[in-house]
């Protein structure tokens, strides 16, 4: 799959996933629940949409749905559609937009200003992510048919009562 992905992101990721074991116990039952989640979405014939949320959906969720989309498309697995937002919104930091940049992400400022909209492309032939901060429901985060992944305990106390039953915990 590394053809379908940047050199410098194909090497990160091959590092990562070497270093899998070093995941703790606790975090992969975590990632078991979510992966089973994604499994019967995908088992349906359905799309499993991932809303990764955080407070102010700045650093943690825009990164969270960065690299799961593309790890998936490095890995070759379709019918995940990855999204974020915050229970509130900022702006995407500068110093994650930078590290996506050191990664190897191609990234570029489409709308500058003080919620700039960034362009984040993994490989030439996929559609590039267009991130800004938003609330996790604000457009384009699907409105149903989601799972919300927190990033951190704060918006996992903040998210309102009726979308606690799209919530998984991975945080």
């Amino acid at each position: 799959m590394t053809d379908r992905i940047s050199p410098e992101l194909a090497a990160f990721l091959a590092e990562v996933h070497a270093e899998t074991n070093l995941i703790s116990a606790e975090r992969k039952d975590a990632l078991d629940q979510l992966a089973t989640l994604i499994d019967e979405r995908r088992n349906n014939g359905e799309i499993a949409k991932l809303v990764f949320i955080c407070t102010h959906n700045s650093r943690r969720s825009h990164l969270a749905q960065i690299w799961v989309q593309t790890a998936t498309h490095y890995f070759g697995i379709d019918g995940i559609d990855t999204y974020s937002g915050g229970t509130e919104a900022t702006a995407f930091n500068p110093r994650a937009v930078a590290a996506l940049q050191r990664a190897g992400f191609r990234v570029k400022t489409v709308t500058p200003g003080d919620n700039p909209l960034v362009s984040i492309r993994y490989a030439t032939e996929a559609d590039p992510m267009e991130c800004f901060s938003k609330t996790y429901d604000q457009p384009p985060n699907p409105r149903k048919d989601f799972c919300a992944v927190m990033t951190c305990s704060e918006a996992d106390q903040a998210l309102p009562h009726r979308l606690r039953r799209h919530r998984a915990y991975c945080h």
